[in-house]
């Protein structure tokens, strides 16, 4: 009976409750589109800044985040490179040298960071191969080569084929040179990369500095980012002991990782005043229905109904508006998200000089990328909301005697 009555009420005042439905499912799919924009846009974001960097895990020396010199380099890297691509969770893995220098010619000299890179895999550096605007790719595993920047190429006045010598500190801590020859320029829109990066090949610089066979990092790339801690424990347990240890990006890319926890943050304070606002129109809702309805709450009181049964008729009637709410927000929620995975959110129309923000490019066309995870999250965090805020009025309800309710029509 207690259904009935509510679904009863629902359909009596129709266009009361369609308001409501309407304003929770706005609110479920603004909140929806959000969470997926916000999560793609971080999602790109992270997955271009490992690509610039050293992966979503990286082994390297302790000690070498703290003072990046090329003596505290990875000895026998071949015995890491075997348990890492052993796992289930790696997609691929690379060696790397990283370090710093100066790219010196006639027109002046300019202070760098060179990155070795085995040009024999064609995914390795795949952000650098995509933005070549000159030339190409380094090939030779043990070419006298150089990739750069777009904007270092011009502080150095360096074009196709020119020549420039790299100077920096061996691994024995000596000073050395080599003459590279420029084989390609690239473009990726930030600044701080292409104005400070140059790569050059494995081969050549574990030559020039003296390590052998040895590296500085090796690069981890998994399958799925968000089992990356999984990721960390299995190939953590199964690496070789020595000084070497396994990062995280998150400890070696601070700045990214402060600015998605802020932005996470604030998207999450947006979403809060989302939901609020709608949780107060449903309480608004349903105490102006029991309101006008007092006098039919009394008669049906008068007539046996237990206060708690009034209660519960008014708790039905919410839980009704607020699930129809929710399944057309997802509706709605689910049908944004989808189109904006699928064609994204361009906003190269707004064309700043660079597309680039806490040491990593951003991509001018942003893409949805909502995880169920987080749709079920929002979806019960709705539901729990506002069928909270109808409890007031149904204990107000239930508290309504029919002898008040009688004395006016």
């Amino acid at each position: 009976m207690i259904v009935k009555l509510a679904f009863r009420n629902l359909r009596r005042h129709l266009r009361r409750t369609l308001l409501t439905v309407a304003a929770i499912a706005l609110g479920t799919g603004l909140a929806l589109f959000s969470i997926g924009l916000g999560d793609g846009g971080h999602s790109q974001m992270i997955e271009n800044g490992v690509r610039i960097g050293q992966g979503h895990l990286t082994v390297q020396r302790e000690g070498f985040l703290e003072s990046p010199s090329t003596s505290l380099y990875v000895e026998e890297p071949d015995q890491f490179m075997t348990v890492i691509n052993k796992s289930p969770y790696v997609d691929r893995a690379f060696p790397r040298i990283r370090g710093e220098g100066i790219l010196a010619t006639a027109a002046g000299a300019q202070g760098v960071m060179f990155q070795g890179v085995d040009p024999s895999s064609p995914q390795e550096s795949d952000i650098f191969r995509k933005s070549l605007i000159e030339g190409e790719f380094l090939t030779g595993y043990n070419d006298a080569r150089v990739v750069m920047g777009a904007k270092l190429a011009d502080r150095l006045k360096l074009k196709l084929g020119k020549k420039v010598v790299l100077t920096t500190q061996d691994a024995t801590g000596e000073i050395t040179s080599t003459l590279l020859r420029v084989q390609g320029i690239y473009r990726t829109g930030s600044g701080a990369i292409d104005g400070n990066i140059c790569l050059i090949p494995l081969g050549n610089l574990q030559k020039v500095l003296n390590m052998g066979d040895g590296v500085t990092s090796i690069a981890i790339y998994l399958n799925n980012p968000f089992k990356q801690e999984q990721a960390l424990d299995e190939i953590g347990s199964q690496l070789p002991r020595s000084s070497s240890q396994l990062y995280q990006w998150q400890v070696l890319q601070p700045d990214l990782r402060d600015y998605v926890v802020i932005d996470d943050a604030f998207g999450y304070m947006i979403y809060a005043i989302i939901l609020l606002i709608v949780a107060i129109g449903v309480l608004n809702t349903v105490l102006m229905s029991v309101m006008e309805r007092r006098r039919e709450i009394g008669i049906l009181t008068a007539v046996g109904m237990e206060g708690r049964h009034v209660m519960y008729m008014i708790l039905v009637e919410t839980v009704f508006i607020t699930l129809i709410g929710i399944a057309a927000g997802l509706t709605i929620g689910l049908g944004v998200n989808w189109y904006f995975s699928t064609y994204g959110l361009d906003l190269s129309a707004m064309s700043p000089e660079e597309w680039s923000l806490a040491g990593t490019v951003i991509d001018p066309v942003l893409r949805s990328h909502l995880r169920p995870l987080r749709a079920f999250g929002l979806c019960l965090t709705v539901f729990l909301l506002t069928v909270t805020m109808g409890i007031y009025p149904a204990w107000k309800a239930s508290r309504i005697l029919p002898v008040e309710a009688m004395e006016k029509p």
